[in-house]
């Protein structure tokens, strides 16, 4: 009974203590309550825009628990936000083996701003926005009324805000416990402090100064009933007086002191009134990352410090949890740390030289960096571009490194994520251990019994089947759907269920496609009243402006307007220089009408033809490839009554009387579907309303395939903007996967001065497909345009076990 109390107690005591932590998943939870979660990183050619350009970008998805790439998911969802939080042009990407690519083209009279680029599978909205990837692109637009990018905050004077976070989660009377802080300045950016701590009573305890973007921490030990505070001050003379959190009179501490190669060293503390409550009962120390549990250690303290080693050459590259449970496994404490397990492993580019000249060829060699034995594939994206339209080449910005083993397990931004990778760097881990205690990250709900989003396999076409007077479902009817884009048709029969239901799943299509769908019952009789769910996506809300102006209060404040934030002043040192660019860009492109994409087939339409109803001739001429048609059938509203195509054709014409020889027994004609060859029992329910003629043309054009006669259904243009009573049937417009474009970049051999056109490229190559076998060098050769500048080149992927990898060169061009 004493026993019992004494639990009661400690779940009472940890819960106010520890309140706000969350639980994790527990060593042998149920595997498929496991469910695989993705994360998504893009990479695009640079970082700065002008209006008109094109954006590249290449898809990286993963499964979380190990980087693995993954097939999870076949659709990725891109889109671009205004600075006004509007998304103002959309992709979807197909994605084969966790790879993509695609672009987007920026409007010419697109406003100068800061733009966000967002990625996401569907089965990631099940966790808000916390998984989705974000990258800010800027673009300057020199036409604009406005051209300037505001990136301003309205500052408060001699504001200086510190937070305080103990290790683990709480302080605990009489216990030795880190404390980690984190300062942060008016504009919401960090800042370098100076601090002292004080009790309550006046006596200095100790000092302590941060050493990495305002993060830092100190050691105290609490006293029974005193509180604290800290005097803090910046470099700028702004100070402040902070509390410190109170520490409690019962409690457990988590500290780690000290992360080793392979291994680190846990203390578990706590005082003399809390040790009596536990003595004898079972502790567990839990480590996971990303969702999965890896090991449990259980123990006993037999002392008010224990202290316990904790192999880590087990466990994945990255963030990972320290969960210390009582009894009841109550979580008390959690504590992050990161893996850094893995050989360095990295790209290496070298070019050929050091420097060049204006249009001269550029030979570059690509390979890993890897300095273990390990046989290993990359999958890698690379850019070559201006570095003054790349990232501030004096910071570190996000790279896939940074943002699958840092980033995408952190909440709130990390400034110069990059920064906690740089080899070069041997204080890196103290300080990203600093980021990870003051950055209050923790794991997510994974509550798949509520899975609202499911993973997406292509794309589905869904709907019901109803009675056209009453609401009430026809069962075991057929709908005949079609999808014609040009090439092979997808035609397709589909069951109604006890609900009148039907689905057609995993859609494999680029582009736009024309939809039919007709229903028919017995003896292929078109029948009820066929709804289409929507089938357009409906994009994820946009939860806050990108770029809001951030306003910080405080009591009679004193305010000072429209101060550049940090992250704009590479730009806005540099703004007078693009613009100049720009406007002479424009005005040679302009000239020259240049540009550095191409599209597959593609070609230039000089004026559109009014369709009008005499046009439907020659588009069946068209499709058909002759003037010379032999038989003709125009549907007209008194045809339409004999409602599918099989009907009209075998009781109003008796199909094949109409081609004289094409059903005498010698053999079947050619079928097609706006110019599309296709089976007749695949289009035979086809209603005869979505049909503009049907032409039969008896020369053999086709050569073996139609010797036997064509017959030619044309589709009406006109569905969908006439009143058509047409219950039964459904013609719209789908759309499917974007369509990737080509790079184009010219090749600067000799040519004749009457052909030459200015290259103003800004960036010189993007090749988002490059895979990397073992150690074997892959070369790549590109031209440089006319301008003098420096040349930066950016490879970033991922390996085929999960090792994320970035590699940097630049060359000058005179």
């Amino acid at each position: 009974m004493k026993k019992v109390l004494s639990v009661l107690v400690l779940m009472l005591i940890f819960s106010i203590s520890n309140a706000g932590n969350q639980g994790i998943l527990k060593e042998g939870s149920d595997p498929d309550s496991l469910k695989a979660i993705e994360k998504v990183y893009l990479q695009t050619d640079r970082d700065i825009y002008y209006p008109g350009e094109d954006v590249w970008f290449k898809a990286y998805l993963v499964e979380s628990t190990e980087r693995l790439l993954t097939d999870h998911s076949y659709n990725l969802h891109v889109e671009l936000i205004s600075p006004g939080a509007k998304v103002i042009d959309s992709r979807m990407v197909k994605l084969g083996g966790g790879l993509g690519h695609g672009d987007f083209s920026l409007p010419s009279d697109l406003p100068s701003g800061r733009y966000l680029l967002r990625a996401y599978t569907n089965l990631m909205r099940n966790f808000g926005d916390q998984l989705f990837f974000n990258k800010t692109l800027t673009v300057i637009n020199p036409a604009g009324k406005d051209i300037a990018i505001h990136d301003s905050a309205d500052y408060v004077k001699n504001y200086l805000d510190v937070s305080f976070f103990p290790e683990g989660g709480s302080l605990v009377d009489d216990v030795q416990s880190v404390i980690a802080f984190k300062a942060i300045d008016a504009a919401g950016t960090s800042c370098d402090v100076s601090g002292e701590i004080f009790s309550s009573e006046g006596a200095k305890i100790t000092e302590s100064n941060s050493i990495h973007r305002g993060l830092g921490s100190f050691s105290m030990t609490p006293a029974p009933g005193s509180g604290y505070y800290a005097l803090v001050r910046d470099s700028g003379g702004n100070s402040a007086k902070i509390a410190i959190p109170r520490s409690f009179a019962r409690g457990v501490v988590l500290n780690i002191a000290e992360i080793r190669h392979n291994e680190l060293v846990a203390v578990v503390r706590t005082n003399r009134e809390t040790y009596s409550l536990i003595d004898g009962q079972d502790m567990h120390l839990t480590v996971s990352a990303r969702s999965t549990v890896f090991k449990t250690i259980s123990f006993r303290m037999s002392s008010l410090n224990s202290y316990l080693a904790v192999r880590t050459d087990d466990l994945p590259d990255g963030i990972a949890m320290i969960t210390l449970s009582g009894p009841g496994n109550l979580p008390l404490c959690e504590r992050l740390v990161f893996i850094s397990n893995s050989k360095v492993t990295g790209i290496k580019i070298t070019t050929d030289r050091r420097g060049y000249n204006q249009r001269d060829s550029v030979s570059l060699k690509i390979g890993l960096s890897d300095s273990s034995e390990v046989k290993r594939t990359a999958f890698l994206s690379l850019s070559a571009c201006e570095r003054n339209f790349a990232a501030d080449p004096s910071a570190f910005p996000s790279t896939i490194s940074s943002w699958f083993l840092l980033e995408s397990d952190v909440r709130g931004p990390v400034e110069d994520p990059a920064c906690y990778f740089d080899a070069s760097d041997k204080d890196r881990l103290k300080k990203l251990d600093l980021l990870l205690m003051t950055q209050g990250w923790r794991d997510f709900t994974w509550k798949y019994d509520k899975q609202e989003y499911a993973p997406e396999h292509g794309f589905n076409i869904s709907g019901r089947v109803r009675k056209k007077f009453a609401d009430v479902p026809v069962r075991d009817a057929v709908v005949n759907i079609g999808l014609f884009n040009g090439l092979k048709p997808w035609i397709v029969q589909v069951p109604t269920d006890s609900s009148g239901r039907f689905s057609w799943n995993g859609i494999d299509i680029m582009g736009n496609a024309n939809l039919i769908a007709s229903a028919t019952g017995l003896k292929d009789q078109l029948q009820g009243w066929l709804l289409l769910d929507s089938f357009r996506y409906v994009p994820a809300n946009v939860q806050l402006t990108p770029f809001t102006k951030r306003l910080v209060s405080r009591k009679k404040p004193e305010v000072i307007h429209d101060q550049v934030l940090p992250e704009s002043q590479y730009l806005n040192q540099n703004f007078r220089t693009f613009v100049q660019y720009a406007e002479i860009k424009q005005s040679i492109q302009n000239k020259y009408r240049l540009t550095d994409t191409i599209r597959p087939g593609e070609v230039t339409i000089t004026a559109k033809k009014d369709d009008s109803p005499e046009s439907a001739l020659t588009r069946a001429e068209m499709n058909i490839g002759t003037i010379f048609i032999d038989k003709t059938a125009v549907i007209t509203p008194e045809l339409e009554k004999y409602g599918s195509l099989e009907q009209l054709m075998t009781v109003k014409y008796n199909l094949f009387s109409l081609g004289g020889h094409l059903m005498s027994g010698q053999g079947s004609p050619l079928f097609l579907f706006d110019g599309m060859p296709v089976d007749y029992q695949q289009i035979s329910a086809l209603p005869v309303t979505l049909i503009e003629r049907v032409d039969i043309v008896m020369n053999e054009i086709y050569g073996e395939r139609g010797k036997y006669g064509v017959i030619s259904i044309t589709s009406r243009n006109d569905w969908g903007t006439k009143n058509i009573p047409a219950f039964h049937s459904a013609k719209v417009t789908f759309t499917g996967y974007s369509e990737p474009r080509i790079f184009y970049s010219p090749k600067h051999y000799a040519t004749l001065e009457s052909d030459y056109k200015p290259d103003l490229r800004t960036t010189l190559l993007w090749e988002p497909d490059i895979t990397l076998v073992n150690k074997d060098d892959l070369e790549l050769k590109f031209f440089n345009a006319d301008r003098p500048s420096t040349v930066r080149i950016t490879a970033e992927g991922i390996t085929s076990d999960g090792i994320p990898v970035t590699g940097t060169a630049e060359y000058q061009v005179k």
